[in-house]
């Protein structure tokens, strides 16, 4: 689209931004207010009164002043009543809270909102039976730290059964307090110490006195020696809050889109059998394809497209990554991670490379007052109990908060093993599995709050992953049913052993009250490098000029992104900003000396000499974003957004392919597009919530695969129709339930691209080609989670997804390739606390069978299902937790997706799965 076009879709959206706002705004105009009166220590405020009590009289406090009692109040016929206070600041500006406390007086009790910025604080007010609750719509309950937490306390006095303020949305603070025996008379004022809600008990309880309340200090949302304790509703249900859907934090059940979140403690629970981050989110992510099994994660797709991964908002995933180089899952430990969010379904929210959606993985934060350590150390046996299948692992980590200032780091090292399948074989090195690999994760994270609205943070995080070659696969036998491991160390010289390699850096700076906004900045630099294991290309491709060799693929990347979230009334917002970034990106092959390596009988690998697998190149981006929220009512929530991204793609003037010595020529493309997003959620009920959406995505097509192979006199600029992204339009409908001890959602998706990506490749080892024709993909998926007692716990999840091509206007649609669209998907699991401080989970992972592409001649083999079950047991010791798991408890012998397609090509590649694995762990905090 045209930059003409741009400006008119801006100034269309820049019309409904104006007119949702201007009835918002004018609201302060209304007769009837009645303003704050202004008194040096204490500011009694008053409230503006319904109309059928306008001519109330209110009761004067002993200092003379207007202070309304709303038990005096003369309510009318309605269950519920809503008071609004005035306003005398520009709305929007979100005030933070950084504590709580409640104080007794002669009259009963004060509950006291710390902020310096207590008259900007906006109150709506209601009464229901015996329950006051207020909603300060401009707000967040948030340390200097910038940690949200809750403050609960029960009993605080004679009268008053409970008092809870907790973050109700991403911009609202609700305090509620329930009566014993009535509804209890509340008076508010400012004061230098913050806003004070004065409370008394009702008539029928206020001549017994009252005990002196315990003040309660700030909840954190999580300690590493406590599960975390998330903010609720007055239900007492928790309210789940993300940030990447939108960029900004909101509330999960306001969030038009599926979404799933994986906390700290499933996190902790699932490297119990697997620390592979593809396996953790295959078993805890619907929609998500089950896992490869290995570094690479490229047929790993969500919804059948590829997904975004992000750390810290920071793009992992790169256009070379889309390669069979990918291991994007695989560039940090999980001892680093937090939190992970994963949205589903395509989205431009955060650029290009998310048309199945986005992987966030959120990194840990120092959150105490004090300096606190962990530590864990195991041992796995990644093949039941074999001798040489032990690997073990050590992690040591230390975070706190001194004044304004918090830090966390950590360090990991994973030794994983040498593993064997379920019929007791060894299984080779292949697509670059984890056999033999030894990882190490240093993690570090520095903040500094600057007063109570503005943070500065920088984050670094360092993966190193790298194999010893101990054995290859058999490649000269014919008659083999699965791949077959060879005694054959390779030896580098000149090299190093096989790796894969990620860095990260950001800096990172907030600012919570600027031109009616919050503003966040950020910078960052990433880098990956991964070098695969030796292969001898002359069993593939006798004629070519690669020999002996293997891939080393790099990508350098810089950006930055700035953002504004502007508040334009109580109940509307618009996010706003740019993202800019420039990626380098190079593939080469190491070439080893044939002579030296034969002699040896494949055992020494001299490297002689490098050439070039993938021509350099690098794509620079520009984006430029707005997004709108309304909040209608409390039932109804709206949104909408769009984005412009502009790309250049450079690739070197010349090259000669490594491969087939063709000389070629580069050039520049430059494309560009604009994609929107709408969605709408209703709740129903309190606990119920329907969501429906439009969604666009985009992504470029993978430039590494066109330029592999080139015929001669190829040439980039001339040769290659890259006019536009891959742009996905995505339809979502859905309904999601949160009782107490029942959560369930399901969604049905469609989405459709009329330039698709997929990739087809003609032979295993040969060219492969990608299909730009029409796409179209669609599924339903399904989440339970049941708690029907204290001690138990069990859930599920199905996906179902199909997806098909379009050749030509004459052919029809035909089945998607097994790599990118999964057969059926189920997971199940059961858990128990068997006795106090021990508990026991069992958990399985079905994946059906898909014929579809195989009878379209797509993919060489039909999949056959299979079915994993896992044991995870955990016990309260000493001042830590000793756990044991058991993966694949079965020991079932299976070859996952990935694998069983290129055993399709020659079962000498089909690579058995790891048999039963065992894992014993301690992890402790002091």
């Amino acid at each position: 689209m045209k930059l003409d076009k741009l400006f008119q879709s801006l100034l269309l959206t820049s019309a409904v931004v104006f007119l949702i706002s201007t009835p918002a705004k004018s609201e302060e105009l209304q007769p009837g207010r009645i303003n704050k009166s202004r008194v040096v220590s204490r500011r009694p405020r008053n409230f503006q009164l319904p109309r059928a009590s306008l001519q109330q009289k209110i009761k004067l406090d002993e200092a003379g002043q207007n202070i309304l009692q709303l038990s005096e109040i003369e309510l009318p016929a309605t269950k519920a009543q809503l008071l609004v206070q005035s306003s005398t600041t520009a709305q929007g500006s979100i005030v933070p809270i950084a504590g709580v406390r409640t104080n007794s007086t002669d009259k009963g009790l004060e509950i006291i909102l710390q902020t310096p910025q207590a008259r900007q604080l906006q109150v709506v007010n209601r009464s229901s039976g015996n329950d006051f609750i207020a909603d300060i719509p401009n707000a967040q309950l948030q340390q200097a730290s910038g940690d949200e937490f809750k403050f609960t306390q029960e009993k605080p006095s004679e009268g008053i059964t409970e008092i809870t303020v907790t973050n109700l949305d991403a911009n609202t603070v609700r305090i509620a307090v329930k009566g014993e025996s009535g509804l209890p008379k509340v008076e508010l004022f400012d004061s230098k110490e913050g806003l004070i809600f004065g409370l008394a008990p009702s008539a029928s309880t206020a001549q017994k006195p009252a005990p002196k309340p315990e003040e309660e200090k700030p909840v954190p949302s999580e300690t590493p020696s406590t599960k975390p304790e998330q903010p609720t509703t007055t239900d007492g249900e928790p309210i789940e809050l993300i940030v990447t859907a939108s960029r900004t934090q909101e509330d999960v059940q306001r969030v038009p889109r599926s979404v799933t979140v994986i906390t700290r403690e499933q996190i902790e629970e699932q490297t119990t059998v697997n620390r592979d981050l593809t396996s953790i989110l295959a078993n805890t992510v619907p929609g998500l394809g089950p896992s490869a099994e290995s570094q690479q994660s490229f047929t790993q797709t969500l919804r059948g497209r590829p997904p975004l991964v992000l750390v810290d908002g920071i793009p992992i995933s790169s256009n070379i990554d889309n390669d069979t180089s990918v291991a994007n899952l695989r560039r940090i430990d999980t001892d680093a991670i937090e939190r992970i969010e994963v949205i589903r379904g395509p989205s431009a929210t955060y650029g290009d490379g998310a048309a199945g959606g986005v992987i966030n993985i959120i990194t840990r934060k120092g959150k105490q007052d004090k300096v606190l350590s962990e530590a864990e150390i195991g041992v796995r046996s990644v093949g039941n109990l074999k001798s040489g299948s032990f690997g073990n692992f050590i992690n040591y980590g230390f975070s706190g908060k001194q004044g304004d200032v918090d830090f966390v780091a950590s360090f990991t090292r994973d030794s994983f093993g040498t593993p064997f399948d379920a019929e007791g074989d060894r299984i080779p090195l292949f697509a670059d599995s984890e056999s033999d690999s030894t990882s190490i994760n240093v993690f570090g994270k520095l903040g500094v709050d600057l007063g109570s609205q503005q943070r500065l943070q920088i984050t670094a995080n360092h993966f190193n992953d790298f194999q010893s070659q101990e054995g290859q696969s058999d490649e000269t036998s014919t008659d083999l049913q699965k791949a077959r491991f060879v005694d054959r160390p390779v030896d580098f010289i000149d090299s190093a052993d096989p790796f894969n390699r990620g860095t990260i850096l950001s800096f990172d700076y907030t600012h919570n009250d600027i031109l009616n906004s919050s503003l966040k900045a950020q910078a960052y630099y990433r880098q990956t490098k991964t070098a695969s294991s030796l292969f001898d290309n002359r069993v593939f491709s006798p004629d070519s000029l690669l020999d002996v060799g293997r891939s080393v693929v790099t990508a350098e990347r810089f950006g930055g992104r700035l953002q504004l979230n502007t508040f334009l009334s109580d109940n509307v917002s618009v996010l706003w900003g740019a993202d800019y970034s420039k990626e380098d990106s190079e593939g080469n092959w190491d070439l080893f000396d044939t002579d030296e390596f034969d002699n040896s009988g494949g055992r020494r690998a001299r490297k002689i000499g490098e050439s070039i697998r993938i021509a350099p190149y690098d794509i620079e981006s520009l984006g430029l974003f707005s997004q709108l929220k309304w909040d209608a009512n409390e039932r109804l929530a709206l949104s909408g957004g769009i984005r412009y991204e502009n790309f250049n793609v450079s690739v070197i003037d010349n090259w000669v392919d490594g491969r087939n010595g063709s000389s070629a020529q580069g050039g520049d493309k430059t494309l560009d597009d604009v994609v929107f997003n709408a969605g709408v959620v209703y709740k129903a009920t309190p606990q119920v919530s329907v969501f429906a959406n439009f969604a666009q995505g985009f992504s470029l097509p993978n430039i590494s695969r066109i330029l592999q192979r080139p015929e001669d006199g190829f040439n980039f600029a001339e040769d290659v129709e890259l006019s536009a992204p891959q742009k996905v339009d995505s339809y979502e409908l859905g309904i999601r339930g949160r009782w107490k001890n029942f959560q369930a959602s399901v969604a049905g998706f469609y989405s459709y691209s009329a330039l698709g990506t997929t990739v087809q490749f003609e032979d295993f080892g040969s060219d492969f080609r990608i299909l730009r024709s029409p796409q179209r993909n669609y599924g339903i998926e399904l989440a339970l989670d049941w708690q029907p007692s204290d001690k138990w716990k069990l859930g599920s999840t199905l996906t179902w997804s199909e997806g098909e091509r379009k050749e030509s206007e004459e052919s029809g649609f035909v089945a998607i390739t097994g790599y990118d669209v999964s057969p059926l998907k189920l997971t199940a699991y059961l858990e128990n606390e068997t006795l106090p401080g021990w508990s026991n989970r069992l958990q399985a992972l079905y994946v059906g069978s898909r014929d579809r592409a195989f009878e379209a001649d797509v993919d060489p083999i039909g999949i056959d299902s299979y079915l994993l079950v896992d044991l995870i047991s955990g016990l309260k010791l000493g001042d830590g937790t000793l756990s044991l798991g058991v993966r694949n408890l079965l020991n079932n012998q299976y070859l996952n997706i990935a694998n069983q397609i290129f055993a399709g090509f020659d079962p000498a590649f089909g690579v058995a799965s790891r048999g039963r694995t065992y894992t014993l762990n301690y992890r402790w905090t002091w």
